[in-house]
């Protein structure tokens, strides 16, 4: 009798904690609480740093700040959009530090009307997985943000450099290294002297990743045998960058200074001085390292 009663109060505990882990926006999004915090919600206008993980229903990833190291900002609207704002935005309104949360919804909901991009699968589910790192106000937040920022990328540049130092060696490349962990292979030395800050380059590139795969080119046959052309480019012709100036990556400013007109080079160019941990497209991911082969055809 006595082992029915305790084992008649795990089950009840057992569904009382199983009632307390959903939980239900105005709007009527449910979501779970895998794990709890402090309990204590933040207010309009402060900022929740999140991890965040966006996983469709074919098990494919959309968004992983988890694996990417760098959280994400959201900030609490005014309490006034409560009531027409999107359950995701609602979700915010009720989660704390140190909570992790879950739920599902369809692309077709997540896409608001819009329509959807070619190809999409629109009969998707993506299920998000938040976790609040911290709740704090715009100030805190960015020295937050400055700092954060910092240790990734000192973190980072060392996985990089070791990445790309590995690969050389394995193909028995010997490279040029700057301080910032740039490395470099003059393949056709120039004329005359190094770009300078303020200089315009004409500069006929391709772009890829470490393992090959090729995102961008402004050469027509090199875009053709790899799969990027685009026909709305044309024509393809060399693209000037000023240097120091033009709103490009630190690693294509930097290559340029090292190279004169005329010359080509293939620069390794780890992801702090490419895109960090941004994801630009589906061969870019976050923490991408970048290989260019570049030629200067004019510098002026």
């Amino acid at each position: 009798m006595k082992i029915t009663n305790v084992l008649f109060g795990l089950v009840l505990l057992l569904c009382v904690a199983c009632a307390q882990s959903e939980k239900e926006t105005p709007n009527g999004l449910k979501f779970s609480v895998i794990k709890a915090g402090d309990g204590k919600v933040g207010s309009p206008g402060e900022i929740i740093v999140l991890d965040l993980q966006m996983k469709d229903s074919k098990d494919s990833i959309w968004t992983d700040t988890y694996k990417a190291g760098m959280p994400i900002p959201a900030m609490i609207g005014d309490s006034a959009q409560l009531a027409t704002e999107p359950g995701i935005l609602q979700v915010l309104r009720m989660i704390s530090k140190g909570d992790s949360v879950k739920f599902t919804l369809p692309l077709k909901e997540l896409l608001g009307g819009q329509p959807p991009m070619p190809g999409m699968d629109t009969t998707l589910d993506i299920t998000y997985r938040l976790s609040v790192r911290d709740i704090m106000d715009r100030q805190a937040y960015e020295q937050y943000q400055m700092k954060l920022m910092e240790e990734h990328s000192a973190k980072q540049l060392v996985k990089d450099i070791a990445a790309i130092d590995a690969y050389l060696a394995g193909k028995g490349i010997q490279a040029g290294k700057t301080e910032s962990g740039l490395r470099y292979i003059i393949t056709q030395p120039g004329t005359g002297e190094n770009g300078k800050p303020g200089q315009t380059a004409s500069v006929n590139y391709s772009g890829y990743t470490l393992e090959g795969k090729y995102f961008d080119s402004s050469v027509k046959e090199v875009a053709q045998a790899n799969g990027i052309y685009n026909p709305g480019r044309e024509p393809y012709q060399p693209y000037d960058v000023t240097i120091d100036q033009s709103q490009l990556i630190k690693g294509w400013h930097e290559a340029l200074k090292l190279m004169s007109k005329g010359s080509k080079a293939t620069i390794y160019i780890p992801s702090t001085l490419g895109y960090g941990a941004q994801q630009r497209s589906e061969v870019i991911l976050p923490n991408t390292i970048l290989v260019f082969d570049m030629e200067i055809v004019d510098l002026k």
